[in-house]
């Protein structure tokens, strides 16, 4: 039987040091939270549930819509750029933005729906702001007590 190695990573290695950096509570995130979104405050009562970009419903739906205007997307004029930016709106509104509270548009409440999703994150600042929050690491990490050894089988190393 080979030896069991030391909590240092290898046989006769020394113990791990307390300043080494642990790479599951650096880097693990919830994959679960990735897909079905965390809340962020964008004001003291409104406030959005995103999904973080790149989850695997985000992927399946941009390759679907890029596969299905394939050429259209080709050229490189005004009208495939308008295109392209179209169809960034559409899969987040499907996999990235997917709930919201308390939001107004021109004044008056709007409630969650794909529909109004797609109708927000046309207007390029928000759906900046929305792909910005999408892209935040820390919000999609593994919570404490998972990286103290309780950590669920939906956690990943993804960055």
């Amino acid at each position: 039987m080979p030896p069991i190695p030391s909590p240092g990573g290898s046989p006769g290695a020394p113990a791990k040091k307390k300043n080494n950096m642990d790479i599951f509570a650096s880097f693990a995130t919830d994959e679960t939270r990735e897909i079905e979104g965390t809340w962020f405050n964008l004001s003291k009562t409104a406030r959005v549930k995103v999904a973080r970009a790149g989850n695997p419903k985000y992927i399946k739906s941009l390759r679907k819509k890029l596969d299905e205007n394939r050429l259209d997307l080709d050229s490189k004029d005004d009208e495939s750029n308008e295109l392209a930016e179209k169809l960034i709106s559409d899969v987040m509104a499907e996999t990235i933005l997917l709930d919201w509270e308390s939001l107004e548009f021109r004044g008056k409440p709007i409630v969650y729906s794909a529909f109004n999703a797609r109708l927000l994150l046309q207007i390029k600042d928000f759906r900046k702001k929305i792909a910005a929050l999408s892209e935040s690491f820390e919000a999609f990490k593994v919570k404490e007590e998972a990286e103290q050894g309780n950590a669920s089988p939906n956690t990943s190393a993804g960055a």
